[in-house]
C-alpha cells in the first residue's frame, strides 16, 4: 500500500480535493487531513475547517499521526513489545529460578516460592529493558522523507494524507488536478 503525503499552500485547495474524493467517490484506505501548527492557522481557515466539518474526512496534527512522528512510532512499539515480554520475562525468571534452584536471596530468608518469586520479577524487569531496547533499536530512518512534510508544517502548509486499497492505485490525475505544492511519497 503506497502512503503520500499530498501538500498544499492553501486549505480551499485541500478541501476541494477532498470534495472530489467524495463525489467521485474514490475509496482510499485513509484519507486524513493533516493540519498546520496552531498559530498558523487563521480565524477565517479555521471557521473554514468548522463548516466542512463532516464524516468523510478527519483531522489531525501531525505530531499524533505514527507514520509521520518517529518518537511516538517508536513509544507505540515499545508498549507492544512490554505487552509481550515482561509476562514472558516473568515466566521465564520463575522457570530459572526452579531449574537451578539458586538461593540468591537467601539472605533475605526467602522460601523457595520466594526465590521464585523474585527471580519471575526479575524476569519482567529485564523483559521492560528488552523491550526499550529492542524498540529503539528498530532503525527507522525516515529523517530524509520526513523534513520536507515537517518544515511545510511549521509554514503553514496544508497536507493530506492518502493511503490506497490493496489491489488499486491512488487517484493521481485527481491529485494533480488540484494543484498541489508537492507530493511526497512515504515508503511503507
Amino acid at each position: 500500500m503506497t502512503k503520500s503525503v499530498v501538500i498544499f499552500d492553501e486549505l480551499e485547495k485541500c478541501l476541494d480535493l477532498l470534495n472530489v474524493f467524495k463525489d467521485k467517490s474514490v475509496f482510499l484506505s485513509e484519507f486524513l487531513l493533516i493540519l498546520p501548527s496552531k498559530e498558523k492557522i487563521t480565524p477565517d481557515q479555521r471557521q473554514l475547517l468548522n463548516l466542512s466539518k463532516n464524516t468523510f474526512f478527519s483531522s489531525e496534527e501531525i505530531g499524533n499521526i505514527r507514520i509521520l512522528n518517529p518518537k511516538l512510532d517508536r513509544k507505540i512499539r515499545q508498549k507492544n513489545m512490554r505487552t509481550w515480554l515482561m509476562p514472558f520475562g516473568f515466566i521465564a525468571g520463575i522457570a530459572f529460578s526452579n531449574m537451578t534452584n539458586l538461593s540468591t536471596f537467601s539472605f533475605l530468608g526467602l522460601n523457595n516460592i520466594g526465590e521464585s518469586f523474585m527471580g519471575g520479577l526479575l524476569g519482567m524487569g529485564s523483559g521492560y529493558l528488552g523491550s526499550i531496547v529492542s524498540s529503539a533499536s528498530i532503525n527507522v530512518n525516515r529523517k530524509k522523507e520526513l523534513r520536507p512534510i515537517i518544515d511545510s508544517n511549521k509554514e503553514g502548509k496544508w497536507m493530506v494524507l492518502l493511503e490506497n486499497q490493496i489491489g488499486n492505485e491512488l487517484p493521481w490525475a485527481l491529485i494533480k488536478q488540484s494543484e498541489p505544492r508537492e507530493i511526497v511519497i512515504l515508503e511503507g
